[in-house]
């Protein structure tokens, strides 16, 4: 008898907008359910994220007793997994364990039943997690084949599950059938049939385990998994064909067949995911060797793996320390403020594949404003005034930054990078105001059409004027920036990073010190360089206090001091970023003579910028070209602002400018 594991994985991100979770329940989660209901007969495993089970519980609820039904009655397994869908391997133990007991306690309590599985998110696996899993009571989990091939496996092998272990403690663990995976629903469902037959007259288990949302949810699947009856056809000729085929829960194959044997498998993810966690240059190359390679060899074909994310995108990686902090803090605080860092711990702003993932502002930003909230309610009863300054390298690139934190604010600066804050958090609001991300080169930029998961291999689209707003930034976009520009710089080359820079400041490093003022701390950063002006170096010294204030406000003093033996024309500018709602907040264009402006955020609220000076304000849209689930599409990420000095400065003179940014 072949047995059948049909597995599916539901899930919406934290921050996720409350049409989307809407749509996806009438187009994929609701008629899946349906359906599955008119055939009994037929056994399904299903995961849902804990996201989905709190939306269901405000705005469905009757769905979850349907869903207890189903499990009372034997025809669905609910796996466990993190609550709200974390990468566990990434997380400290504490909040392993506490997001696999908040999923198995809500199973428990809601539908009555204990979840001896686990859902692994995006399948990341890491040795460790089998004694991880293991320790939480979980009995199994399930991973893609790939991850047995990379193992030496070969796919004939793969009809039930394995054992593995770590530290002497096992988990079991099964196989997905990527032919199946890609097979259903894109294949008429006899295509299916006719896959699981040639395993007819074999004692095997084969499973299909892929995103709910590929029914229903994905482009043009409603129509063909529903209304052209894709689903209905194939559950029923799986109840035509019952003489050797058979449907069952990962449970029910755990207790009627033994182990295959034991494995040991490396870090690994799907091969897709493998791919998108390779920097552009070196993931095309791989998805071109894939495409050449000959079927025997792609099994040792492998990419990079999920914390490859962290080096490839720098705002990656500061959101994952940012949660390791910020976890530490929880811990240390008694547990106050878990339940927002456990949602800030969802995975999918934390990366990028075929989703938009860190690309998407309001998940991405949805972690930091649930980071913030952990960290307020770790240190809730803190004085106003306390200013905290640590001094480590944060990023992990050999270099010190600078972590300060009021009880209203954070402010992270980057000496070794130009002197930049690259984080503003406020509060108050639960807001990080610089949480934009840069423009960077991705794989698909130079192909014809980006791929689509319509179905494999097949193109989506990519509208070809989206090819005019791709530009590159070369460095990575943060506040406090200083930018000399040249005299024919336009605000269109500014925009596009084509433009000459006439100094050496924006990515070398500052000098500094901290001073306690008033009404905060003061942050004193300096540097002797050099600008161009035409085919004369001309020594310049730059000095600017930061002082950051109790409230969240900060200000920046700068003198520019001309150190060279004549005189030299500078255009000083230095750049603010900050990642607004929409991009109507702030227009992009030329201002001249401006002292003050205010940007009104319906989202974050308003910002106030003050200058000592009139200056001349450049704005433009921080936008990206980035691959979505329907193709192509452009994003808004932030605005970039820049208020420029000209001035020409006699050998000694310095040119004296100040800003005030202030919530408001």
């Amino acid at each position: 008898m072949v047995k059948f594991i049909f597995a599916v994985h539901n899930h919406q991100p934290v921050g996720n907008f409350d049409n989307v979770m809407e749509e996806a329940f009438n187009l994929s989660y609701l008629p899946f359910t349906e359906t599955l209901r008119r055939h009994p007969g037929v056994k399904v495993s299903m995961h849902f994220s804990g996201i989905l089970y709190d939306w269901f519980e405000k705005n469905r609820p009757w769905y979850l007793d349907i869903l207890r039904g189903l499990s009372a009655s034997g025809q669905v397994e609910l796996l466990g997994g993190g609550y709200y869908e974390p990468i566990l391997a990434i997380l400290p133990a504490g909040d392993q364990a506490s997001q696999l007991a908040k999923m198995r306690d809500y199973i428990v309590h809601r539908f009555g039943v204990s979840p001896r599985g686990v859902w692994l998110a995006e399948r990341v696996w890491e040795p460790q997690m089998a004694a991880v899993l293991a320790r939480a009571g979980a009995a199994y989990t399930v991973l893609d084949d790939s991850h047995f091939f990379s193992a030496g496996l070969e796919a004939k092998e793969l009809t039930g599950y394995f054992t593995t272990e770590f530290e002497g403690r096992h988990l079991s663990v099964f196989p997905i059938d990527h032919e199946l995976r890609y097979l259903m629903p894109f294949a008429d469902p006899e295509r299916t049939i006719d896959y699981l037959r040639t395993f007819e007259g074999r004692d095997a288990a084969l499973v299909m385990a892929d995103d709910g949302e590929k029914f229903g949810l994905w482009p043009k699947t409603h129509d063909l998994v529903y209304k052209r009856g894709w689903l209905d056809r194939m559950l029923t000729l799986i109840e035509a064909n019952c003489g050797w085929l058979q449907t069952a829960g990962f449970s029910q194959c755990l207790e009627s067949a033994g182990s295959k044997g034991l494995v040991y498998l490396p870090t690994a993810s799907y091969h897709e995911l493998s791919q998108w966690a390779l920097p552009g240059g070196s993931s095309q190359l791989l998805a071109d060797l894939w495409k050449n390679a000959h079927q025997e060899a792609r099994p040792f074909l492998r990419g990079g793996y999920f914390r490859n994310f962290f080096s490839k995108y720098p705002e990656s990686n500061s959101v994952y320390r940012k949660m390791l902090k910020v976890s530490a803090q929880v811990s240390a605080a008694g547990g106050a403020g878990s339940e927002s860092l456990w949602k800030a711990q969802c995975n999918c702003g934390y990366w990028h594949g075929v989703f938009g993932g860190i690309y998407l502002p309001h998940i991405r930003k949805a972690i930091f404003s649930n980071l913030i909230e952990a960290a307020r309610a770790a240190a809730a009863g803190g004085s106003d005034g306390n200013f905290e300054l640590k001094e480590e390298d944060w990023d992990a690139d050999g270099r010190p930054e600078l972590l300060i934190e009021t009880k209203n604010a954070g402010f992270y600066l980057a000496p070794a990078k130009g002197g930049g804050l690259w984080e503003w958090d406020y509060a108050p609001r639960s807001v990080n105001f610089s949480a934009v991300i840069s423009r960077r080169p991705e794989s698909y930029h130079g192909s014809d059409g980006a791929e689509s998961i319509v179905g494999p291999n097949k193109a989506g689209r990519r509208e070809g004027e989206l090819k005019k707003h791709i530009f590159y930034d070369w460095h990575r976009r943060m506040n406090l920036l200083d930018h000399f520009l040249h005299p024919e710089t336009r605000l269109e080359d500014f925009k596009k990073a084509a433009y000459g820079e006439q100094g050496d400041f924006v990515l070398t490093e500052y000098d500094w010190k901290a001073a306690r003022e008033a009404d905060g701390l003061k942050v004193s950063l300096s540097r002797n360089g050099s600008l161009w002006d035409g085919d004369r170096k001309t020594a310049v010294r730059v000095e600017k206090d930061v002082k950051l204030r109790a409230d969240g406000s900060w200000a920046a003093d700068y003198r520019v001091t001309n150190r060279g033996a004549g005189p030299a024309r500078i255009w000083f500018a230095p750049e603010l970023a900050f990642s607004f709602s929409n991009a109507s907040v702030c227009h992009g264009g030329e201002r001249k003579e401006v002292s003050c402006v205010r940007f009104d955020d319906p989202v974050w609220g308003g910002l106030e910028l003050e200058f000592s000076q009139p200056v001349l304000l450049w704005a433009f849209e921080l936008e990206t070209v980035s691959r979505s689930e329907e193709g192509m599409e452009k994003t808004y990420q932030g605005s970039v602002i820049l208020p420029g000095v000209k001035k020409e400065l006699n050998p000694g003179e310095t040119l004296e400018f100040s800003m005030e940014v202030r919530p408001v």
